[in-house]
């Protein structure tokens, strides 16, 4: 695990995304369309805070909110994204710059968000009082496999 937030992939990638949305807007911004290039800007930037925040915690159940916070954030990105190539407000090219880093971005949440769910699972599991030890299971298991080779 990264030691810093600044260290965390999905946390760069986040970053460069909202920063290419922020300085395309700035570019392509016309007053008529203001509100919703806002709105757009709101959206890449959300993203990558709510994965800072969600890097923060260090409850799972938290941490797992804020990244579904996160994904929320990144339809949302996308689903304005495609209003803005439908309305002719980004070229289709530009978007297609921008399809590769946030399908980036979705795929390293996603995947974050399955570690953090398997961590989930496994606090919630409970023990068994006459289960052996895991190390001890694996010990057995290593000398049996030796003692049959």
């Amino acid at each position: 695990m990264a030691t810093g937030v600044k260290e965390l992939k999905l946390w760069q990638e986040a970053v460069a995304l909202a920063g290419e949305v922020v300085r395309l807007v700035r570019q392509l911004g016309r007053r008529e369309t203001k509100t919703f290039t806002d709105r757009l800007m709101h959206a890449a930037v959300a993203v990558a805070t709510a994965i800072a925040d969600g890097y923060g915690r260090y409850d799972s159940g938290e941490q797992r909110r804020l990244y579904l916070d996160a994904r929320r954030a990144m339809a949302e990105l996308e689903t304005h994204l495609a209003v803005a190539r439908h309305a002719g407000i980004i070229p289709p090219a530009t978007l297609a710059q921008l399809s590769g880093r946030t399908s980036t971005v979705a795929r390293l949440l996603s995947g974050y968000l399955t570690y953090i769910d398997r961590q989930i699972a496994a606090e919630d599991r409970p023990v068994r009082a006459d289960a052996p030890p895991a190390d001890s299971a694996a010990a057995a298991t290593a000398s049996a496999e030796s003692s049959s080779g």
